[in-house]
């Protein structure tokens, strides 16, 4: 893979910035980041978050969300978007062990595409209001979200509510 992580993202150089090191942007220990515990960053108990009764943050309803009839957030379109290419503000996903395992390139202030690390698009996470629903290609919600962890990154999550243990940075 030909993608250079910051060393200020890179959670294998910087500890502070790995959940397994750092408690407060852990979900397990800090309640407060964790939608198990706090229902107005859950999309099951908050439907403002939920692509499912929120058109608004839907792109099967909101075109402008939707790489597929958008565009300028499409990188098949535009090259700027690709992640080993263009120029645009990327953030990486880790695993637990602090692996890379995605990144995110901002297509703008509401839409992350997500690439794989062999810089295959695999889909893209829609802003509800400080989450971020991830959906397929197809444009359906994947059911996972990517919730703040007060620090400067986020954590992902499942439908249920519970960490992935993949975090971005």
């Amino acid at each position: 893979m030909g993608q250079n992580i910051p060393t200020n993202q890179n959670p294998k150089y910087s500890t502070s910035i790995n959940p397994k090191y750092n408690s407060s942007i852990n979900p397990k220990y800090n309640s407060s980041i964790n939608p198990k515990y706090s229902s107005s960053i859950n999309p099951k108990y908050s439907s403002s978050l939920n692509p499912k009764y929120n058109s608004s943050i839907n792109p099967k309803y909101t075109s402008d969300l939707n790489p597929k009839y958008n565009s300028s957030i499409n990188p098949k379109y535009s090259f700027n978007l690709h992640p080993f290419y263009g120029n645009g503000t990327r953030k990486y996903l880790f695993n637990e062990e602090g692996n890379l395992i995605g990144i995110l390139v901002e297509a703008n202030s509401n839409v992350y595409l997500s690439f794989n690390t062999d810089g295959e698009w695999v889909g893209y996470f829609i802003r509800a209001k400080s989450n971020f629903n991830l959906f397929n290609l197809d444009g359906e919600w994947t059911g996972q979200y990517l919730c703040s962890d007060a620090e400067n990154g986020y954590n992902l999550f499942d439908e249920s509510g519970e960490w992935t243990t993949n975090y971005v940075k």
